[in-house]
């Protein structure tokens, strides 16, 4: 079932609930009849909800592995509507809201040995239109206990045994997990074995269950280190299938030359990495190899020691390139490898070998495959300070073809007094992508691993642009109430730990961001003092928002808190809550400030308004209708054209209104795009969708119109989203007006002919001489025999040879597919502008627009 119809039905169900009168066991008959369980049990809530998803992906096989082990600790909570947990249901009173949530958790889950959930949560918001629903889950303390084959027991005496988070969200789009795709998700670690190296685990679905493999690093006799890539394990409702590794990797000395290699073979996907130390050069490289249909891959880098001395202390450390043959640049990939610190395994990793599976993931995020792209471009590493680099730049430029999209790599490190041994260690992560040809430049930054003497210093900063449109900088997120941007990479909060340690924690968190209509900043200031359960906890901030669109608007929110704890038990707590919101309708202040000392327990509230000097009303909606009329009135939006078989005879001097008999007449405006349906005129809004059109004809009907197409900037006619106004096109050629040709000749119509005269005229001759007649026999001699019929230029014709047919680029247009499959729905014509494909498919949610060239066939 689609996760639209899923919300339908628990709307409908919802809506239908009759709990009134009922005893407790009714209720909860109830309560599974409307939300479309047979039974009110964790297993068939858990089922019912998790099933919004196309059947064959991950999700679909990570809830049927668990949901066997659904037993314990089930809750539901439908705010404003239901709840449920244990044996008790609780119902509120009044409709079901226009949009509501469900909040359902279970835990422990514990399915098979080996593979167990702490909890289990999903959350499914339902607005008005069941096609905007998202459910978003979470698999939380997820331990995996894996099996092992004899190297794996050398490498890892303890065993496998790991931890992960995994989360996602399913939409209109489709099922996303954070840190992977819809077949495969690679989930963060929040516990792995003691002595391993860039441990990473990776989950998939297989036929009857889920496949999960992990890929370490470890040291083997303390002579080599190892790495091994994709060992695992199948998880059935029968248990654990243990799964071989798919590749290693090795890494040893011998004598004066020292290597690292790692080779691994998938599916048709070779992939490997090498380092080699020859002394003053260190060599690494990596790639990956397809063959069906071809790609390749490669990252190469050579590293000096010493570094080349380039003078005024600068030295080149390190260059190298990347090559990929069949591949594009993937922009959110190279977004989220700079938000999760890996550019290193990009720009000249520190060792390809350990991290090697890292590595050859993260080219794969960045890059994707595409038949006939290309990229490729340089990589250098410079330091400046003498006598060791405390200031490295790793810099790197890579080309897109054909597209011409550039992405800029970049990483600075900034180590005092000494890298080896920082006491400030800043490192920057900044990943740029510019899109010529589309008007769009994003840039993503990092400052993960950062730190200033032993307080840890990380968040991100997000910029994009796209020309002709207003732009979204981003450093540290967003305001809490503030919807995000579509495909927007939001950064991590920007944050300093200003004590850290068991006995004192200080740690201080901002933001600060401006969107299109809005300025946003933010801070905290969070205090532990003690350890275990007595101490003190205090935490200070805010969070404001300034608005100018739809009108001007200021939202503050003040926070406050303070527990003092003993032995686990809280002796006194403050808690100070305070929201200030204006100037439209009114300045509004409410706030909620609660004291708790021993036993007792005081809270009060405030709810002020003042300021209210006039309601807000709407402004009138734009009279469009009477621009177009004034536009069609003015004559300057008129024009005659001159039949296109040839030129005029005469020139007008005195009225350029006047109509050739045979000619066109064109009529194009600039005021609003016609035939489609526009929402919005200016910073105005309609009252609903309207479509405007101007007919132009002769009198009685007549004539053959052709549309006139002209620039329209979209976002003055449509509501879009902040993504669409980043990534669609600014500016769209939209009918403005026609072109109205005379209707043909009947085949019968008479004919007027006229005879063509002669005249002579002698320059010193003032007497006209009589008008005479050429013949057509005349004609014909003449022609032949003149002096230009006789020449040697006329006679060979290459002055007169067609020149070849100029190359063009092929217009774009826009073809409606099938969501699911990109297969082109034959019953929808292709269209010139996004924005016509748009309005073809309004409401249609199974549908989608591409360009043509992305149809599958």
């Amino acid at each position: 079932m689609s996760l639209a119809g899923l919300a339908a039905e628990l709307r409908a169900g919802l809506a239908s609930a009759a709990f009134t009168g009922l005893d407790p066991e009714a209720r909860r008959r109830e309560l599974a009849r409307v939300l479309g369980v047979a039974e009110l049990t964790p297993k068939a809530l858990m089922v019912r909800l998790a099933a919004a998803a196309a059947p064959g992906g991950l999700w679909p096989a990570l809830v049927n592995v668990l949901v066997p082990g659904v037993t314990q600790g089930p809750r539901l909570d439908i705010p404003g509507v239901a709840s449920w947990a244990g044996d008790q249901v609780i119902v509120a009173p009044g409709p079901v809201p226009a949009e509501f949530v469900i909040d359902f958790s279970v835990g422990p889950v514990r399915p098979v040995a080996g593979f167990q959930a702490m909890t289990v949560t999903l959350r499914l918001t339902i607005p008005p239109d069941p096609a905007a629903s998202v459910l978003v889950f979470g698999v939380h303390g997820l331990s995996v206990g894996l099996p092992g084959d004899d190297l794996v027991r050398m490498l890892v005496p303890g065993g496998l045994a790991f931890q992960c988070e995994v989360t996602g969200r399913i939409d209109a789009t489709g099922v996303a997990f954070d840190g992977g795709g819809r077949d495969g998700v690679t989930p963060r670690l929040t516990s792995a074995p003691p002595g391993l190296s860039a441990p990473s685990l990776h989950l998939s679905p297989r036929a009857g269950g889920l496949r999960v493999t992990v890929a370490f690093g470890a040291a083997l006799f303390g002579v080599a280190d190892a790495a091994v890539h994709d060992v695992g394990a199948d998880v059935t409702s029968e248990g654990l299938a243990p799964v071989p590794p798919s590749g290693a990797g090795l890494r040893l000395a011998l004598g004066p030359a020292k290597g690292a290699g790692f080779l691994e073979n998938r599916d048709g996907r070779y992939a490997g990495a090498l380092a080699l130390s020859l002394g003053a050069i260190d060599v690494h490289a990596y790639g990956i190899v397809r063959t069906d249909p071809f790609s390749l891959l490669v990252v190469i880098s050579a590293q000096f020691s010493p570094p080349l001395e380039l003078g005024l202390a600068l030295t080149l450390n390190a260059v190298g390139g990347i090559l990929g043959i069949g591949y594009a640049i993937d922009r959110d990939g190279l977004a989220r490898a700079v938000q999760a610190g890996q550019l290193d395994h990009i720009l000249f990793p520190a060792d390809p070998a350990a991290a090697a599976p890292q590595i050859l993931a993260t080219l794969e995020d960045v890059f994707r495959r595409r038949p006939g792209g290309m990229v490729a471009g340089p990589t250098f590493r410079l330091g400046w300070g003498r006598p060791h680099s405390f200031v490295t730049a790793d810099v790197g430029v890579v080309l897109e073809l054909p597209s011409g999209a550039v992405a800029i790599l970049g990483r600075l490190r900034i180590a005092l007094p000494h890298p080896e041994a920082p006491i400030i260690d800043l490192r920057a992560g900044i990943a740029g992508y510019i899109d010529a040809a589309d008007g769009l430049v994003e840039f993503t930054g990092d400052l993960a691993g950062s730190r200033l003497l032993l307080s840890p210093i990380d968040g991100g900063l997000v910029l994009r642009m796209k020309a002709g449109e207003s732009f979204v900088l981003s450093a540290g997120g967003f305001h809490p109430r503030f919807p995000v941007p579509e495909r927007f990479p939001v950064p991590k909060r920007l944050s300093i730990a200003i004590a850290d340690s068991p006995f004192l924690k200080i740690i201080f968190t901002g933001y600060f961001a401006i969107t299109p209509g809005t300025v946003q900043a933010g801070a905290s200031l969070t205090a532990d003092i003690g350890t275990g359960g007595t101490g003190v906890r205090g935490r200070l901030g805010f969070d404001a928002l300034v608005r100018w669109e739809p009108s001007f608007g200021v939202m503050l929110d003040l926070y406050g808190a303070f527990d003092l704890r003993v032995a686990g038990a809280s002796l006194c707590a403050v808690d100070i809550r305070v929201r200030v919101e204006g100037p439209t309708p009114c300045w509004h202040a409410a706030g909620r400030a609660s004291v708790s000392f021993l036993f007792f327990d005081v809270s009060f509230g405030f709810d002020e308004h003042w300021g209210c000097t006039h309601e807000v009303t709407a402004p009138p909606p734009p009279d469009v209708a009477r621009l177009l009329e004034q536009a069609a009135a003015d004559r300057r939006n008129w024009a005659p054209l001159l039949p296109p078989e040839g030129g005029s005879l005469v020139t007008l001097a005195a009225d350029d209104r006047l109509l050739h008999p045979v000619g066109r007449v064109r009529f194009a405006q600039r005021v609003v795009p016609l035939g489609v349906p526009i929402t919005r005129f200016g910073p105005g809004r309609l009252p609903e969708a309207r479509a405007f059109d101007v007919t132009v004809a002769f009198i009685g009907g007549s004539g053959t119109a052709v549309p006139v197409r002209d620039d329209f900037a979209r976002a003055d006619f449509f509501d879009l989203p902040d993504e669409a106004k980043l990534t669609e096109p600014a500016f769209e050629k939209l009918r403005s007006g026609a072109e109205l040709a005379p209707p043909a000749s009947a085949p019968g119509a008479p004919a007027q002919k006229a005879k063509v005269c002669y005249e002579t005229k002698w320059a010193d001759d003032p007497e006209p001489r009589p008008r005479w007649l050429v013949t057509d026999q005349a004609m014909a001699v003449a022609l032949a025999h003149s002096a230009v019929a006789r020449s040697a230029v006329h006679a060979e014709r290459t002055r007169y040879a067609a020149p070849p047919a100029p190359s063009r680029l092929k217009a774009q247009s826009y073809a409606i597919v099938k969501a699911g499959t990109l297969t082109e729905e034959g019953a929808l014509p292709r269209t010139a502008t996004l924005t016509e494909a748009k309005a073809a498919i309004a409401f249609r949610s199974e549908l989608s627009t591409v360009p043509a060239y992305e149809v599958r066939t």
